[in-house]
């Protein structure tokens, strides 16, 4: 918090920033523009920015997609702790500022890190309004949503990012990447008369969850053409936020080819079927040694480039004869730079990051 000897220094920024945009007479201040973000909210902000900040979940993510890391001004105190894929690719991010907790960030401590813009994921139009008029700062909704079933929608915030931070050809260049890999996907596994069942359990929704915690729209089994056992699930019962729960039992009736495992629930699972070896011995999946490791799917919002690793890496699992050509080392470089601009999953361990080519041990 900022102490009161600061708090009218702050504030005289704050106004200054603001005064430097406000127009002068019937005409728009010199240097300063007009957007609409993804809640149709007009917003005037600078033409030129040096620094922001990305609050609550997966905000931060696409704002380093979008190359803009010498940029980000302070992050949320959430993303000091667990290991997300672009933390890892820039680590030096968690000696910035704290800029408040999860999901909203706290207004003096983000007037204190100094950001010309702020971008603002799952938000509401009064709470983007709420924190413009808190901090003086303009505040932009942007959208992280489901790479699966809405894609046009990721590639419209990314689109926006672009445009509000001048990196337009950064965003072009990462649609078009996330297309024609999603297109090859689908042409490679396109047309298999028996494909084979699958389920993945541990997905995290908010915390860690066992075997029970599933997605019936898992996107790498979209785009693989799987046949996902949850997908028979009441849609009522599913919420991408809160998570989407099974039975156990249901999990028995299904039966599934193949089942795999989200890495971030891998030490729950492997307690579950520590405690009933009964259960898990009667699955088909671990009878025939078909039980894997994927890259942890949610984490603070979706991590768009493990979805990209983990379809590449259940096509090889499902249709061997359709993925020779796929090094999975060589695949997760290329997604990584092509995101992240670095190479840092194969400089860490398999177990550390849960990307495990091997059948999930006792």
């Amino acid at each position: 918090m900022i102490n009161n000897t600061l708090k009218p220094i702050v504030w005289l920024i704050a106004l200054s920033f603001l005064m430097s945009c406000r127009p002068r007479s019937a005409s728009k201040a010199e240097g300063c523009i007009v957007v609409r973000d993804m809640l149709g909210r007009k917003v005037e902000i600078p033409k030129q920015v040096k620094k922001i900040v990305g609050i609550r979940a997966g905000a931060l993510r696409l704002l380093l997609y979008m190359g803009a890391h010498e940029m980000i001004a302070g992050i949320e105190e959430i993303e000091r702790r667990g290991e997300r894929p672009y933390m890892a690719a820039y680590p030096e991010l968690r000696n910035l500022p704290l800029i408040g907790p999860s999901m909203g960030g706290d207004a003096e401590l983000i007037l204190k890190a100094g950001p010309e813009l702020i971008f603002m994921s799952y938000t509401t139009k009064e709470d983007a309004d709420r924190l413009q008029r808190k901090t003086g700062i303009p505040v932009l909704a942007i959208e992280c949503p489901e790479i699966g079933s809405e894609r046009a929608r990721l590639y419209t915030s990314l689109q926006f990012i672009g445009k509000v931070l001048d990196k337009e050809k950064r965003a072009d260049a990462l649609i078009t990447y996330l297309g024609h890999t999603i297109e090859e996907l689908n042409e490679r596994t396109h047309g298999i008369s028996a494909t084979p069942s699958v389920y993945v359990g541990g997905v995290s929704y908010s915390g860690l969850h066992g075997i029970n915690s599933t997605h019936p729209y898992y996107p790498p089994f979209i785009f693989v053409n799987a046949s996902n056992v949850a997908a028979s699930i009441d849609k009522r019962l599913i919420s991408h936020i809160k998570g989407t729960y099974i039975d156990v039992e249901q999990l028995l009736i299904w039966n599934p080819d193949y089942l795999f495992i989200d890495a971030s629930g891998s030490r729950l699972v492997h307690k579950e079927r520590t405690e009933n070896p009964a259960f898990f011995s009667m699955l088909e999946a671990v009878k025939n040694d078909r039980l894997f490791y994927l890259l942890p799917y949610n984490n603070y919002a979706t991590n768009y480039e493990y979805v990209l690793i983990n379809a590449w890496y259940a096509g090889k699992i499902l249709y061997p004869e359709k993925f020779p050509d796929i090094d999975m080392n060589e695949k997760t470089d290329e997604i990584c730079m092509r995101f992240l601009g670095k190479k840092f999953l194969n400089d860490r361990s398999a177990v550390e990051f849960g990307f495990m080519p091997e059948v999930l041990s006792e």
